[in-house]
């Protein structure tokens, strides 16, 4: 089993002003395997991202506040809330917008790039809708290469899930192909990872290992992301 160890005060901090953003990987120049992306944003109400183009891409958004609008050029549109997982397989070029479907309150958001498993894919957009109960003390998959357990499909063999784990409960999270690793966000709360203490910010990418151990100190949210590990680890 080895670690990256990603502290909360090592992501690369951005303020634009209409967007506060802490980056883990930076898209197309760092990774954790084929994830090349991991953007925790703060839009200010009335903000947002206008149309802009994208190919071989998968990039998907998690909302933990407020709700961001989404439209893009294959007709998909869908106001994006803390109860849904969007996706996109930008493929041969997609060009979308979101924008914050509030003028005054703030939205957060996690921003997650992934390199396909191939290029030049038809665009494709999707999105997994859930309740709060049904993430607490388990690991919720919300995107997987094949749609299982109602999952929607991401271009990559990735899962992506979500825990909301109660003070004092233990999981261990299972590999879902071998030779793969995770990465897991604490977005709120506090985790011990396989002895690693986790606050609120901080995150580990976990590899060489088919399960991990995770257990919680506080009511803690987490983001998991289950990638191929092909291209290594640049930091």
């Amino acid at each position: 089993m080895r670690f990256l160890l990603r502290p909360s005060a090592s992501r690369l901090h951005r303020n634009d002003g209409w967007k506060k953003s802490w980056y883990a990987f930076v898209p197309g120049q760092t990774h954790f395997g084929e994830l090349t992306g991991f953007a925790d944003d703060i839009v200010a109400g009335g903000g947002g991202f206008p149309l802009h183009p994208h190919r071989d891409m998968e990039i998907s958004t998690i909302v933990t506040q407020g709700a961001q609008l989404h439209e893009d050029s294959t007709g998909g549109r869908q106001l994006v809330d803390a109860h849904t997982v969007q996706t996109m397989s930008a493929g041969t070029g997609i060009r979308h917008a979101e924008m914050n479907a509030s003028p005054t309150e703030p939205f957060r958001s996690y921003q997650i790039w992934m390199y396909p498993k191939s290029e030049g894919s038809e665009p494709r957009y999707g999105s997994f809708t859930f309740t709060p109960e049904q993430k607490r003390n388990i690991f919720l998959l919300a995107l997987s290469p094949d749609e299982r357990a109602g999952s929607a499909r991401i271009g990559q063999e990735a899962f992506f899930s979500l825990s909301a784990m109660d003070a004092g409960i233990d999981l261990s999270y299972a590999m879902h192909l071998p030779g793969n690793g995770v990465y897991i966000h604490c977005a709120e709360g506090r985790v011990v990872v396989e002895g690693q203490v986790l606050n609120a910010g901080d995150a580990i990418g976990v590899y060489d290992t088919a399960s991990v151990a995770i257990s919680a100190e506080a009511a803690s949210e987490l983001i998991l992301v289950e990638t191929p590990m092909h291209r290594g680890i640049q930091v």
